[in-house]
């Protein structure tokens, strides 16, 4: 993405890394924004463009709308555009979604991201030194509105925390079906968050980042809330997917994302009942200029211990393979509530706040 625009990036100096602890156990990621007219509106353009991805095909869509008479009396255009779905269609059918996804490691590690990371500011926590001769399964609380916080990973920040894992974000199968947002997405490192697409990745030994509360999670963020609620107690795919690819689980809290946006409450049973039977998640949501820009809102990402999920390795002969199930997602919740516990207060909260596991 340019030599000039990376070293002007670089030299900005955003991002600092700390290591502490016994053996540099704990690694630390801090970013600062930048200050300059100039740094502060490509900051702007850049997150601007980002969070509206999701927009970019019905954007495009339009625009054909609005020119619909020059397109098609035209031969010029109609040309230009057959040859366009020519050269794309094949992309979208791919199927890469369903496999181990496209991604663009030169976009998604540029030291672009962190403009958007200095932004809110981004604070990056790695509790435990992980072995990357093995495979995970991160999985990140709350869901949020949109996710902000998988924008910290990138630029580089992901391989500084644990170098030699790759991974793979899991998400939503309507996301690949919007042109533009498919491909974003893809490049992105994201893949679809169904069972034999995530079994795939983990058996070409990379890894997965899961976001176990879904969309019930989204009508659960609420900005002015002192209330942090997780959908967790019956959710327990993720940890059968770690257990049956004998992956490791790494509980993974966001703090701060929740007042990123301002939200109407839609009527519960309008949005319960489009979630239910349409897969779609009806929220009203605005952020800065009544655009889903974000409010500035400090955000701290912090990664907990793993847990070994081989099951030949506990003492009981006995427990058959759903106890062991029970067993580990028990573990695996208390472990969530530990780490909001321990590093809420470092990470802004009061004393007030709380976590509500449902």
């Amino acid at each position: 993405m340019g030599g000039v625009l990376t070293k002007h990036l670089e030299k900005l100096d955003l991002r600092q890394t700390r290591e502490s602890g016994k053996d540099g156990n704990v690694v630390t990621i801090t970013f600062k924004p930048p200050t300059g007219f100039a740094a502060r509106l490509m900051q702007f353009l850049w997150t601007f463009a980002l969070i509206h991805y999701i927009f970019y095909g019905f954007l495009m869509a339009a625009v054909a709308v609005v020119f619909r008479t020059f397109l098609l009396n035209s031969t010029t255009a109609k040309a230009v555009v057959a040859v366009s779905l020519i050269l794309y269609l094949p992309s979208f059918f791919d199927g890469s979604e369903k496999n181990m996804g496209r991604p663009w490691d030169t976009l998604r590690c540029h030291p672009i991201w962190s403009l958007t990371q200095g932004y809110f500011p981004a604070k990056l926590v790695r509790t435990h030194k992980l072995d990357p001769r093995k495979k995970y399964v991160f999985g990140w609380h709350p869901h949020g509105i949109l996710i902000l916080s998988r924008i910290h990973a990138y630029g580089g920040a992901w391989e500084a925390l644990f170098p030699g894992i790759p991974i793979r974000v899991l998400g939503a199968t309507p996301m690949f079906f919007v042109p533009g947002c498919r491909e974003i997405c893809l490049w992105f490192g994201a893949v679809d968050a169904g069972r034999k697409t995530a079994e795939k990745v983990l058996r070409n030994g990379v890894s997965v980042v899961v976001y176990p509360g879904g969309s019930k999670e989204i009508f659960s963020t609420d900005p002015n809330s002192r209330t942090t609620t997780l959908h967790l107690t019956k959710r327990k795919g993720f940890v059968k997917l770690a257990v049956s690819e004998k992956a490791h689980l790494v509980p993974t809290f966001v703090f701060g994302e929740k007042k990123c946006y301002s939200k109407l409450n839609v009527p519960a049973p309008v949005s319960n009942w489009l979630l239910r039977n349409l897969k779609l998640p009806l929220i009203v949501f605005w952020g800065r200029f009544g655009t889903w820009y974000p409010y500035k809102a400090p955000q701290t990402v912090v990664f907990g211990k793993p847990i070994d999920t081989d099951m030949g390795k506990q003492s009981d002969e006995k427990m058959d393979h759903e106890k062991w199930i029970d067993l580990l997602h028990r573990k695996y919740v208390d472990a969530v509530v530990e780490l909001f516990e321990t590093h809420k207060t470092e990470a802004g909260y009061g004393p007030e706040e709380t976590l509500v596991v449902l």
